[in-house]
């Protein structure tokens, strides 16, 4: 089993490698694995499929063969805070601490504390965040970089074009980017369902796209989620296949490598 960190480890993790102060807040702890290997990076990007867990991981490994070669060398576990929902635990990879510190339940709230991005602009650098329009890369992340990489509603590949295109122009020293639809295809299907696996496959080679572009560049990549998912059975209230917001080790237990 991989080791267990918190979510809130992400944002200390992100600034001790970058060589600069974590968010104010911040009650997490840089991860050791990640913050020794990326220390003197010039700039970061963190990827983060939506909805990504790790027991969706253990069920789709061999469709993801890319992502397969990167959890071979380096590979562990962060675990969200709760709510296990999308905003919150954003807000928290962006500020190293859980709701009661930032503040953030949905989309159109304002953080409370300290983010990355202020910590990076005080050093004189720039970020970006790209998200999908209504969204919460666009609609909270977005509203606080200083590069918005809102995307037209459409597909992930509209995320890394973007992602791409900021990162070949601008050069930010820090980039976080929201890959929305693979949360939008598990609540469609369940996590576990077979109909996936499309989109699995096309998120597997989108990231291999991104990485392959960004290393030349300067940046070190890390790859993780905001929560997992779990399975819908017989429940006659909802036309959903699949959920999250849970304490479960299946909503809150997501894959995260680096490189």
């Amino acid at each position: 089993m991989a080791k267990v960190y918190s979510m809130m480890d992400v944002a200390p993790t992100v600034s001790a490698a970058l060589g600069l102060p974590a968010p104010a807040d911040a009650k997490g702890s840089p991860i050791p694995e990640i913050a020794v290997e990326l220390s003197g990076v010039e700039r970061i990007a963190v990827l983060a499929p939506d909805a990504f867990g790790w027991y969706a991981w253990t069920l789709w490994q061999s469709e993801m063969p890319y992502l397969v070669s990167l959890h071979a060398r380096n590979s562990l576990i962060l675990r969200s805070v709760l709510p296990s929902i999308t905003p919150v635990n954003f807000a928290t990879m962006v500020t190293g601490t859980d709701l009661e510190g930032h503040g953030v339940r949905t989309y159109d709230h304002d953080f409370q504390v300290e983010t990355l991005f202020a910590v990076v602009r005080a050093a004189g650098g720039r970020s970006a965040a790209v998200g999908l329009e209504g969204y919460t890369g666009s609609k909270l992340l977005a509203r606080y970089s200083d590069i918005d990489g809102t995307t037209d509603p459409g597909s992930d590949d509209e995320i890394a074009d973007a992602v791409i295109r900021i990162a070949e122009a601008q050069r930010p020293a820090y980039i976080i980017a929201q890959l929305g639809r693979v949360d939008d295809v598990f609540h469609q299907f369940g996590p576990s369902s077979s109909e996936v696996v499309p989109m699995l496959r096309a998120t597997d080679a989108r990231l291999q796209r991104l990485v392959e572009h960004l290393k030349p560049l300067g940046y070190g990549v890390i790859i993780l989620a905001d929560h997992g998912q779990h399975d819908i059975v017989d429940d006659p209230t909802t036309t959903l296949k699949g959920s999250h917001g849970s304490d479960s080790d299946q909503d809150c237990q997501v894959p995260c490598t680096w490189l």
